[in-house]
């Protein structure tokens, strides 16, 4: 959220953003030390002030969004110069379809993303009464928190089209291809929401990297979060520090986001556990059906072989003669009646008139065939 208001601005007012890179690797306290003893251009030998902050980033139209995970490193030197340090993670990008993504494999810098998430950082040119490196640093520390704890709010709408997507295909019995891409959907939806758990998750646990610049904050803080910490340093207070409420407002959109997310997870795997119930369901269901097509077709064929091994097919064959075709009456009766069996079971089961067509078109077909094999059989010489 950017901040315009009257007041005291800050000596140098814009952020900049440099480097802005796609990495997997971990945060390791070697390196963040050592970024600690740089500017904010990260060129000249300077004591900085350094804050951590998840990054979640979802951007872009529905059916071409984009949505980064990352963390976002906030650099403030001499002069309350800022910079913001971008570190990709993972990107995904819509394929088209509400809530299809797909992993982007970045290979080099990818000017569209770069852009997007540039344009959702937050600059703040108001400065706090106590304008110091660690004050800033902690303003925008807690305003990149909040914009990620945001951006849950659009994954959650994606769930929900998806949500609403598994029930549309679960009512089709011909929508199967259909609701394993949803299924697929929620899954890559799964994995976004986790890599961004797991980010917020370790920037909380390490307090957003405060204690290097400030050991006695961090310390105080944690024994705040837990009184039961076995810690020589006092809860940490208002009079602590100034930007001591700052801190403790980014760190608890930190955990809101986590708990968010998380919920986010559970949600989704009940919906894929409840997929997979409905696919279940489908099989078994596609699976009744033809068993009671086999048994009507068995009804259709098996009953008149039966009559023509009673008579003969000598006897009956050609159909030629009136009193051929009267013996052949109990075969028509016999289809007769499994088609009546097909049309009881189409009600029965509320298979719908399609089924029962179906069902009947097999009796009929056999009939004809029947009719047309008896008329155009040879005659006995």
């Amino acid at each position: 959220m950017t901040r315009r208001a009257s007041g005291r601005r800050y000596p140098t007012d814009t952020v900049t953003i440099a480097p802005f890179e796609f990495s997997g690797a971990p945060v390791t306290h070697t390196a963040m030390h050592d970024r600690a003893r740089l500017d904010s251009t990260g060129l000249n030998p300077a004591k900085s002030v350094i804050r951590v902050a998840p990054l979640l980033s979802v951007t872009g139209p529905v059916g071409n969004r984009s949505v980064a995970v990352g963390r976002t490193r906030v650099v403030v030197s001499g002069h309350c110069a800022a910079a913001y340090e971008i570190t990709i993670v993972a990107t995904w990008r819509e394929t088209g379809d509400v809530g299809a993504f797909e992993l982007i494999d970045h290979k080099g810098k990818d000017s569209e993303l770069r852009r997007s998430v540039q344009e959702s950082l937050p600059v703040i040119e108001v400065a706090l009464p106590d304008s110091s490196n660690e004050s800033r640093a902690a303003q925008l520390a807690k305003e990149l928190c909040e914009k990620s704890r945001s951006a849950v709010a659009a994954l959650r709408e994606v769930r929900y089209s998806l949500e609403n997507e598994l029930a549309s295909t679960s009512l089709g019995a011909s929508a199967t291809a259909q609701h394993t891409s949803v299924v697929s959907a929620l899954l890559q939806l799964n994995i976004i929401c986790a890599r961004a758990a797991d980010q917020t998750r370790e920037l909380a646990r390490e307090g957003l990297w405060v204690y290097l610049s400030d050991d006695r904050a961090y310390h105080s803080y944690r024994k705040l979060q837990d009184p039961t910490l076995l810690s020589l340093y006092p809860a940490a207070t208002r009079r602590l520090r100034p930007w001591m409420r700052l801190h403790d407002t980014a760190i608890r959109h930190c955990l809101e986001m986590r708990k968010q997310l998380d919920a986010e997870s559970d949600s989704i795997r009940s919906l894929i556990a409840a997929a997979s119930s409905i696919s279940s369901s489908k099989d078994a269901d596609a699976q009744s059906r033809f068993n009671v097509l086999a048994a009507i077709a068995s009804v259709g064929i098996g009953l008149p072989a039966l009559v023509l091994s009673l008579y003969g097919a000598d006897i009956l064959l050609p159909l030629d003669t009136a009193p051929r075709q009267l013996a052949f009456a109990p075969v028509a009766v016999a289809l007769l009646f499994a088609a009546v069996i097909a049309m009881w079971q189409g009600v029965k089961l509320k298979r719908g008139k399609i089924w029962m067509v179906g069902a009947v078109g097999i009796v009929l077909v056999l009939l004809v065939l029947l009719v047309v094999a008896g008329f155009l059989a040879p005659t006995r010489v």
